[in-house]
């Protein structure tokens, strides 16, 4: 490969030790789950790692901003199955992948808004 610099950034990193965590949980989901919530988990929190890496290989700030924010909806949409899991009595709510799923938000929302400012700066 010959652009690996999404490797290096933190968030891509904590959003691969995210789908190790969801992905556990996920396994715990009923059979009944197996192609609805289950499925839908694993495919949005996978998301959130693809759309960092593949923005960060985009050539221009618009584009990467633009990954990182469908990394935004993933990332909602994987809080949304738990939360939804949860309701449901499936499984019990991680506090510590809640708060990996806020922080790892809070990464992703200050880069757009640092490559937004950097861009205006520019004009």
């Amino acid at each position: 490969m010959s652009n690996n610099l999404y490797r290096n950034l933190l968030m891509w990193q904590k959003s691969v030790s995210l789908i190790k965590e969801v992905y556990a949980q996920a396994d715990k989901l009923p059979k009944s789950e197996e192609y609805n919530l289950k499925q839908q988990l694993k495919r949005a929190v996978v998301s959130v790692a693809l759309n960092i890496a593949e923005g960060k290989n985009r050539k221009s700030s618009k584009e990467f901003i633009n990954f990182l924010n469908i990394s935004c909806g993933s990332l909602a949409e994987t809080e949304s199955i738990l939360i939804i899991c949860n309701e449901l009595g499936f499984i019990p709510l991680s506090e510590k992948t809640m708060q990996n799923i806020e922080e790892l938000a809070k990464m992703l929302n200050s880069l757009i808004g640092h490559i937004k400012s950097k861009q205006s700066t520019n004009k």
